[in-house]
């Protein structure tokens, strides 16, 4: 088989800047190869398929000795406040809702005016030039309860109608500088803040999305403009409750999900694509982190590139155990148009419920992408190459879009999962 460097032309587009290919020794994944056309891997798909898991498992059951050992080193079981299910939180919305007071919101107005008086443009927003007194004591709370709780919060109270977009966006980045300041590019153009929503109104409801985690940031933040007709929720489920019960039921799976051999597609650029475990055991704590877009595709607008490995059929049964586990545990908390949703995008999972526009009512989320240096979770070495890739590639340059770009009316960008 060619390797990717014989195969990869010299004009495509480097996944990895030049500075980070020399701090971590990145060119080392050049090793990877093509495959034969003829190799045969899982059939599995973006979407799940319950019946195809359920039929995948019984026939690996059945057919393969399967370990009964987890990894070296890894807990039989996890224990602490990010170890929750449905019931633990489901009606509890206050232990993870912070509802802003008219004091919160009057000292929010005042930060604002002090930074616009500094004439600074909105991407310099940080906890400094944007100050809160009380509030900013509350979001270190916050914070902790994202990072060392239970692992996800939502502000709400601010009414995005009331602000101008540049206003608003100065707000919100404003606000989440104090749970975390960096901010990531999240693509290859730079992307500082996404735009979650339909590329096109479409009538009938589009399918729910299956569980993952973004790639990569310690903070997911999801800042709600607008809402669907119908729908449309963010569902979330602990990781470290999927990883206890795969770790007494199916020790085999740990075993997958934790083998460094995972193909992430990147779609075009070079190397095509790179190796890495999708679970790690680290200073005493359980980082899960994928993306299934990225392992298997999201046809038609993102096929998986042609020649790169596709998943075995264990990898393809502990990718599809995570989803259904996590549905096994999930909470969806309520909506409300000017949340500030932050997930703790190392020990939680997320997935989007289906859900119905209409010409008056339309999701419309900005997904931001946060990193804590303090309060980060200690990382195992392929994540923090993942990291810096987000947070400290200054070779890619920035963009700030705070509306989302359209030529002729038509939305040019739309967020997937995850890039």
């Amino acid at each position: 088989m060619a390797s990717v460097e014989t195969l990869t032309p010299a004009s495509v587009e480097p996944y990895y800047s030049r500075g980070l290919r020399e701090r971590y020794r990145a060119d080392a994944l050049q090793n990877l190869s093509f495959t034969e056309q003829s190799t045969k891997y899982a059939d599995i798909t973006y979407e799940v398929d319950h019946a195809k898991y359920l039929a995948r498992s019984a026939s690996r059951l059945t057919s393969e000795q399967l370990t009964q050992e987890l990894p070296a080193g890894f807990p039989e079981k996890l224990d602490g406040p990010l170890v929750w299910s449905t019931k633990d939180l489901e009606s509890k919305e206050h232990e993870y809702v912070y509802m802003m007071t008219s004091e919160d919101k009057a000292e929010v107005l005042q930060a604002l005016e002090h930074f616009n008086k500094q004439g600074l443009n909105g991407d310099e927003v940080n906890r400094d030039n944007f100050p809160l007194g009380k509030l900013a004591e509350t979001l270190r709370s916050v914070a902790e309860k994202i990072y060392d709780g239970h692992g996800f919060m939502i502000i709400r109270g601010l009414d995005p109608d009331t602000f101008s977009h540049e206003d608003y966006t100065v707000v919100y980045l404003g606000i989440t500088s104090h749970i975390a300041e960096r901010r990531g590019k999240q693509d290859q153009r730079g992307s500082m803040l996404m735009h979650v929503m339909k590329r096109d109104y479409v009538e009938e409801p589009n399918r729910d999305d299956p569980f993952h985690t973004d790639t990569v940031c310690d903070v997911l933040c999801l800042v709600t403009r607008s809402c669907s007709a119908y729908g449309g929720k963010s569902v979330l489920a602990s990781a470290w409750t999927v990883y206890n019960e795969l770790a007494a039921t199916r020790p085999d799976l740990i075993q997958v999900l934790a083998k460094p051999d995972w193909p992430f597609d990147t779609y075009g650029r070079s190397p095509p694509y790179y190796k890495r475990a999708l679970l790690y055991f680290q200073d005493g704590r359980m980082i899960l982190n994928y993306s299934r877009r990225l392992l298997v595709g999201h046809p038609p607008r993102e096929k998986r590139t042609e020649g790169i490995p596709g998943l075995t059929e264990a990898q393809a049964e502990a990718l599809d155990a995570l989803h259904f586990v996590a549905c096994k545990h999930e909470v969806r908390p309520r909506m409300e148009v000017g949340d500030i949703r932050l997930v703790n995008n190392m020990g939680v999972l997320h997935r989007r419920e289906a859900f119905v526009d209409d010409p008056k009512a339309t999701r419309h989320l900005i997904r931001v992408w946060l990193h804590n240096e303090e309060l980060c979770w200690k990382l195992p070495t392929p994540l923090r190459l993942a990291w810096a890739r987000v947070f400290e590639d200054h070779e890619r340059g920035e963009s700030w879009d705070i509306e989302p770009p359209r030529k002729d009316g038509k939305l040019l960008r739309v967020a997937g999962s995850c890039d």
